[in-house]
């Protein structure tokens, strides 16, 4: 098969695949959009149909997502770890495989009934942005032409950045792709100004045109151009998670602004380590993402936690079993007025189930010594449940390096402990 065979294979049984998966719309006279953010843990076209269900058809005035980029690689993410003697020592482990062996029909096939199920999410005068590479933009501008239709192609970003590979044979790729797109010709964008220095940096002195003088010399404000440069996340910048493939919470504000106003709903079913649902909670707006893997969701709820938002979590799928333990102690129960009570717990006893199969072979070592150094540092997060009614829906995140920590419930609570390669165990609650 050529290539353009490929794509227009993959994206005819895309085509089959979301009238196969596609459910039915919730009616008009249900709740459309809750008020509270939402992150979940499961495959985005199966949450993407349960959302539309639910009635969020339309409700979304930005899609973005960070989907595969058809590399045909691996990446990681990394952890610290401390032995004994207290020292620090990273720890890669398996993120994601972006490998699609099957084939580019495969690659587009899966792309082309994704977009399809974000294109019912969108508002009319919503926005997608896809964010994409050299691998695979050129393919996803055509399979975005075809679905979203040639006339709605609004602009083709480069993000421009200084970090990255370099070669010999080619010149140094320093840039990614993002393909913008609207559902109708009725969207909302908002331009932001930037300078334009002018020649020689003197001033020009125009009628009418407004000037400006800074460090660099006479400038005027001109609408953005489509050439962004915005930094990586460094290697010691305080934003960063470890998560291979993390974007920069500057790109992500920029995006959002552009294509957004406060109290909207934005949405990222490729969120990774959550840099689009923590930038949309800074700027003040309502947020749903989602992830099939295990450790993006649990870098997500932590920094999600760690910049004070609010959010649901929610898994479509029971956790994977595993042979670990963690034990939570009730230390005290208060009756309040309301007949609830107030709980205060601590985290007792940890034995994780580490997955070495997915951990760099020379990092092994450093885990097997701080096993035997402490092994409640491998305990990250806790996740309670305060209402358990079978199905776990956790409303509260703890820390595990507190001495204690305190929720109300009604009485029925579950508690789930996340290690720090993402691994969820369900906790035994004793006292």
């Amino acid at each position: 098969m050529t290539v353009i065979e490929q794509i227009l294979e993959g994206i005819n049984k895309g085509r089959a695949m979301y009238g196969s998966v596609h459910g039915s719309l919730a009616t008009a006279d249900e709740i459309r959009a809750a008020e509270t953010s939402e992150l979940c843990l499961g495959d985005n076209l199966e949450y993407m149909k349960q959302l539309l269900e639910r009635g969020y058809e339309g409700a979304f005035s930005l899609i973005y997502i960070d989907p595969p980029f058809f590399t045909r690689s691996s990446f990681n993410a990394s952890v610290s770890v401390k032995d004994a003697q207290g020292a620090s020592h990273k720890v890669h482990h398996l993120a994601y495989d972006d490998k699609f062996d099957r084939s580019l029909e495969y690659y587009i096939e899966n792309m082309t009934v994704r977009i399809l199920m974000m294109k019912d999410l969108l508002a009319n005068d919503g926005l997608m942005w896809i964010h994409l590479d050299w691998h695979s933009s050129h393919y996803i501008k055509l399979v975005l032409d075809e679905l979203m239709g040639e006339k709605n192609f609004v602009n083709e970003i480069i993000w421009q950045y200084k970090s990255g590979g370099s070669g010999k044979r080619h010149f140094a790729r320093k840039h990614d792709t993002i393909l913008v797109y609207s559902k109708t010709p009725k969207y909302r964008i908002n331009v932001p100004k930037e300078k334009s220095y002018n020649r020689d940096r003197k001033p020009y002195r125009f009628r009418g045109v407004a000037e400006y003088k800074d460090e660099g010399g006479w400038y005027t404000l001109v609408n953005m151009k489509d050439v962004w440069s915005i930094d990586m996340v460094g290697r010691t910048s305080a934003e960063r998670t470890g998560y291979a493939t993390q974007k920069p919470l500057e790109l992500m504000k920029r995006i959002i602004e552009a294509s957004t106003s406060e109290g909207d709903l934005v949405g990222d079913f490729f969120c990774g380590s959550g840099s689009l649902p923590e930038a949309a909670h800074l700027l003040r707006r309502r947020w749903i993402s989602c992830d099939s893997e295990e450790l993006a969701a649990a870098m997500s709820r932590r920094r999600l936690r760690k910049a004070g938002a609010a959010f649901v979590f929610t898994r479509l799928e029971e956790s994977r079993p595993c042979s670990g333990r963690a034990d939570i102690e009730v230390l005290s129960r208060d009756s309040l007025e309301d007949g609830r009570l107030l709980y205060k717990c601590r985290l007792k006893d940890f034995v994780p189930d580490i997955d070495t199969g997915s951990i760099q072979m020379k990092d092994r070592i450093h885990v097997e010594k701080a096993l035997k150094a402490d092994r409640l540092q491998f305990a990250d997060h806790i996740m309670i449940d305060p209402d358990y009614d079978g199905t776990f829906e956790s409303r509260y995140i703890f820390d595990t390096g507190a001495d204690s920590f305190s929720f109300i419930s009604g009485g029925n609570f579950a508690a789930v402990v996340v290690d720090r390669f993402g691994r969820e165990y369900p906790a035994e609650i004793i006292g």
